[in-house]
């Protein structure tokens, strides 16, 4: 695990600059505080940091090809190394390590661009082959292992951190106000785009590829297409769902049975390590899985470590957790944190995450990760059963919208009714607090997204478009430069309707799947996961997300996958957890900000977000942001969401684009 950098002059003037890439490096010490490793070569500077997780004393990087003319850098594992390594060894290679990063090398040699379809990993690679002249940059398949690029004036910088690329003091800084309205509607980016200007991430399951003067992007793989792995490198025990074997031709029990067997195969590859190792432990069934598949390999006890709360309301996660970890007799560890616990982690958070990301459950994440660090080098975690067994609303209310869209859009009936229920959106933070018409303030966005066409009305509703930002609010908060680039550039809109056609599908049902992994998931889970554990040189490992068991969960019938909430790992999970793991409702994993942001933290987002010389106060009305303070700290139209999503935007503006940032906090 490590973090990488580097610079490629793609005019060939040989302005690639060593110690600039030095200073990249150390901007990201954090991520591998174990040693660095440089590559220089006319026209490309390569970096890395150093996280020693596997071949310790033999893998420094930049590792080799047998004749030197291929350089790699490299962030991340790939747990399939020792079945690569033995196959490259059978086809005559030389291997000098005994770690994992080597092989990625010997597989371009071999197989050029189709190498990514042999790794079973997450990754984040640069790539110098010398006599092509080619710098090959690619992220995992469905990006937990981020990378950033900027490219100007025939100079492409690339880094796991954007912090790293400004570093570079020629690098302007300054917020894209085309995609701001797109963090604020979402919460995070979707898409490429960040708010820094000029500055992207590099997609999941694509390459960069920079030769000749220019550089392309290659797609090699997307969610749902076929998966198939090498023969070499995958026993036949954990072969994805082979075609012909869909709804109605496999019996149940075979999809239950190939699901426990992707998944133990899966955990067992994920322990692969040369350090000790945990797991991050919840309440809910995700990670007990990944406890109950860990027991079956782990030699002695496994460590557990699970976040709670200091707060006015009871914390049953802690509960939950303890008494998992009781089952198994793990060696468990708690971080409760208070009110203010949260808000110093909030402060390294908005530091470490580098782009504006509110989500209060990743700041309670980064102290847990803290408290592990001091435990064990790497940490599994539960990420992912949600996403691909069906564990969210937006599972089921996707398929309900895409019926209602199609069937309300061709009536007379629609335009009038969607201008009365826009026409409310104003009031719906007011019109909450009425107990007196009960819960309709709660269905009112979700009838007025039925009644728009398919693609925002699927836009609307994974962003909870009325729930949280509005068209109303926009128009009355929004200064004219912010409303004119946000109707101008239609970043939003555009980047969406890209998501919807990526992932549709015959069956709603997988549609939604689909749709949440191509947007929470890539644009936020996955991020925060990584920034939050790296921050304490932690390596966190999500078995939910091997490419096989990812094609497998995108090929199990919508009937068997939606019987119930996560109903195909649970029952793959029954022979390995007790009965309470088992059949525990699905419940959120958040955080007491609602009581938090009303009470002890009030005074001090109070003074943020009114300061005279707050960055916020520029790019909205000010009477409108005023008011909308003003009643929400009073209690008559409390919308802490909108404030966090303020609050964040805020603090991250303060951290980058003011001042240049100097050692973490």
């Amino acid at each position: 695990m490590c973090g990488i950098s580097g610079i490629v002059d793609l005019s060939g003037a040989n302005r690639a600059n060593p110690e600039l890439v030095s200073r990249m490096c150390d901007a990201i010490r954090h991520r591998g505080p174990d040693g660095d490793g440089f590559y220089s070569e006319n026209n490309v500077v390569l970096g890395m940091r150093r996280l020693s997780i596997i071949d310790i004393e033999g893998s420094d990087q930049p590792l080799y090809n047998e004749d030197h003319t291929i350089a790699l850098v490299f962030n991340g594992e790939i747990y399939n190394y020792r079945e690569l390594r033995a196959d490259l060894l059978r086809r005559g290679h030389r291997l000098t390590t005994d770690g994992d990063g080597e092989t990625i090398i010997h597989l371009y040699e071999d197989y050029g661009l189709d190498l990514f379809t042999h790794l079973r990993g997450m990754y984040a690679i640069a790539l110098w082959d010398s006599q092509r002249g080619r710098l090959l940059l690619a992220v995992d398949h469905i990006g937990m292992k981020p990378l950033y690029l900027h490219q100007q004036d025939g100079l492409l910088r690339f880094a796991s951190e954007v912090k790293a690329i400004y570093s570079d003091p020629t690098v302007g800084r300054g917020i894209d106000l085309s995609v701001l309205d797109t963090y604020l509607s979402f919460g995070y980016m979707i898409g490429e785009e960040t708010l820094f200007v000029g500055v992207r991430r590099l997609p999941p399951g694509h390459a960069l590829v920079a030769e000749n003067g220019a550089a392309r992007l290659v797609e090699y793989w997307r969610f749902g297409n076929g998966y198939r792995p090498s023969n070499s490198d995958q026993s036949p025990s954990v072969s994805p769902l082979s075609e012909g074997e869909g709804a109605g031709v496999r019996a149940e029990s075979a999809i239950i049975t190939h699901a426990r067997e992707l998944l133990e195969e899966s955990v067992r590859l994920h322990l692969r390590s040369d350090v000790p190792l945990g797991l991050f432990l919840s309440g809910g069934v995700d990670s007990a899985s990944m406890l109950g598949l860990m027991s079956r390999e782990a030699q002695g006890r496994i460590k557990t470590f699970t976040v709670g709360y200091d707060a006015r309301t009871p914390d049953n996660e802690l509960l939950h957790a303890r008494r998992i970890a009781a089952h198994f007799k793990t060696e468990h560890h708690e971080r409760v944190i208070t009110a203010d616990d949260w808000w110093q982690g909030f402060e390294r958070y908005i530091y470490h995450h580098d782009e504006p990301n509110a989500n209060s459950s990743a700041i309670s994440l980064l102290l847990l990760a803290q408290e592990t660090a001091r435990h064990v080098r790497v940490v599994l975690t539960g990420l992912g059963g949600d996403e691909l067994f069906g564990g969210y609303a937006h599972h089921r209310v996707v398929p309900w919208l895409l019926e209602m869209s199609q069937r309300w859009n061709s009536r007379a009936v629609a335009a009038p009714a969607r201008g009365l229920l826009g026409a409310l959106e104003g009031s719906y933070p007011t019109l909450k607090r009425w107990r007196i018409i009960g819960a309709l303030p709660t269905y009112l966005p979700r009838y007025r997204h039925a009644l728009l066409p398919r693609d925002e009305s699927l836009m609307r509703s994974l962003s909870y478009d009325g729930f949280v930002f509005s068209d109303a609010l926009r128009e009355k908060l929004y200064s004219p430069a912010l409303k004119a680039a946000w109707h101008s550039a239609r970043h939003k809109e555009q980047t969406y309707a890209g998501i919807v056609t990526r992932s549709l599908r015959d069956d709603p049902f997988n549609t939604a799947q689909a749709l949440v992994i191509n947007t929470w998931l890539t644009g936020n889970a996955l991020l925060n996961c990584d920034k939050v554990t790296m921050a304490a040189s932690l390596e966190a490992r999500v078995p939910f997300f091997d490419p096989a068991m990812l094609e497998f969960a995108a090929a199990v019938p919508p009937e068997i996958r939606m019987k119930r909430n996560k109903y195909v790992l649970r029952e793959a999970m029954r022979p390995y957890l007790p009965d309470f793991a088992l059949e525990r409702p699905k419940q959120p994993f958040g955080t007491p900000i609602l009581d938090w942001f009303a009470h002890d933290l009030r005074g001090r987002i109070h003074d943020v977000l009114l300061d005279d010389g707050a960055f916020i106060r520029d790019l909205f009305e000010r009477r409108a942001l005023e008011k909308l303070l003003q009643t929400h700290f009073n209690g008559r139209a409390p919308q802490v969401e909108v404030v966090f999503r303020l609050l964040t935007l805020e603090m991250w503006a303060r951290q980058f684009l003011r001042v240049p940032e100097t050692a973490s906090p």
